[in-house]
């Protein structure tokens, strides 16, 4: 690449960024630095969950053309050789041949747009998560100089887009916590370079993540039995494009200070500022039970009231919710009053 191609790169890298959030205006700024003849350019998602590209950003096109890109172009006899080609598509590439489809004819020329090139974003040979479109006003805008700009920005794209990618996540947990998306009705999805949640299986944890995602709460922690021990599990709810829904993240939990699953779940009434009966009532054991389980608690926490154990429980995700209501792990009692979003 020439040395403004170079440079415009650098600022794409910078804008997209390693954070949640995008600097699409500058993403697109550079592009029209490298190739100053760009006139409008959108760049798609794929949501591996509705089965269907989303629009992520894009500036220049009418809300039609918009549409069209997104939704009915990949569908196309073009957009399936674009997704079977190993590089970015020009409009005049044989024996592609754009211009003489029938979409190009009724949708884009009437719009002006006269130059055009498409690139699959994929990670992989066959994994394709984003489309990038760019276009000019002008034929002949384009040739091997923009193909080759474009292409060398390919990988960047589809990492920064890729669905099954999280950015806050990588930033905020360590190796040793796996992760799956939650799909609702659906097989769990396991997240970009993590190892699938060892709970992703567990249809109560399901029915959990479900309920979480209605709750519009940003994250809950909470421990929860695996096949091969205790885990530490968070619920986090993303909202970034087809990204969003719900991630459940693991980690083994080492229960360090040997509570049973009996005191956890005092613990979660505690946690959730029931009464001794109202415990005793909802586990269905007698109220000088759960006063036991409490004093054991009081110990293990090294808390000297109730009041600072609840505390430390909720800190420490201390707790086992249940996605039903009104019982002593209800997820919404649990939740009330938490944040919308997570750090």
């Amino acid at each position: 690449m020439d040395p403004t191609m170079v440079a415009s790169a650098v600022r794409i890298g910078a804008a997209l960024g390693s954070g949640a959030d995008v600097e699409w205006d500058e993403v697109f700024d550079a592009i029209t630095g490298a190739v100053p003849d760009v006139c409008a350019a959108q760049v798609t998602g794929w949501d591996p969950v509705a089965r269907g590209f989303v629009i992520l950003a894009e500036r220049g096109y009418s809300r039609t053309i918009s549409q069209d890109l997104a939704h009915e172009l990949p569908r196309t006899r073009w957009g399936g050789q674009l997704f079977d080609s190993a590089v970015p598509l020009l409009m005049d590439d044989a024996p592609h041949n754009f211009r003489d489809s029938p979409h190009y004819q009724e949708n884009l020329r009437p719009a002006g747009l006269e130059d055009g090139l498409s690139a699959a974003l994929r990670l992989g040979r066959q994994r394709v998560v984003g489309i990038l479109h760019i276009n000019a006003s002008v034929q002949g805008s384009f040739g091997e100089r923009t193909r080759s700009f474009v292409t060398e920005l390919e990988t960047t794209f589809a990492r920064r887009v890729d669905p099954l990618r999280s950015p806050r996540f990588e930033a905020w947990f360590g190796p040793e916590w796996t992760a799956s998306r939650i799909v609702p009705g659906g097989t769990p999805l396991p997240l970009a370079d993590r190892q699938p949640s060892p709970l992703a299986d567990d249809p109560k944890v399901q029915a959990l993540g479900a309920a979480f995602g209605e709750l519009g709460v940003g994250t809950v922690a909470f421990l929860w039995p695996g096949p091969d021990g205790w885990y530490r599990v968070r619920l986090l709810r993303v909202t970034e494009g087809p990204r969003t829904g719900v991630i459940l993240a693991t980690a083994p939990y080492a229960n360090a200070m040997g509570l049973t699953a009996r005191e956890i779940d005092v613990a979660t009434g505690i946690v959730a500022g029931l009464s001794n009966q109202a415990i005793a009532e909802g586990l269905v054991v007698s109220r000088r039970t759960v006063e036991t389980y409490v004093e054991r608690l009081l110990g293990k926490l090294d808390c000297q009231s109730r009041g600072e154990a609840a505390g430390v429980a909720a800190r420490a995700g201390i707790i086992r919710p249940t996605p039903t209501p009104n019982g002593v792990g209800d997820l919404h009692r649990l939740t009330r009053g938490s944040e919308p979003r997570w750090p």
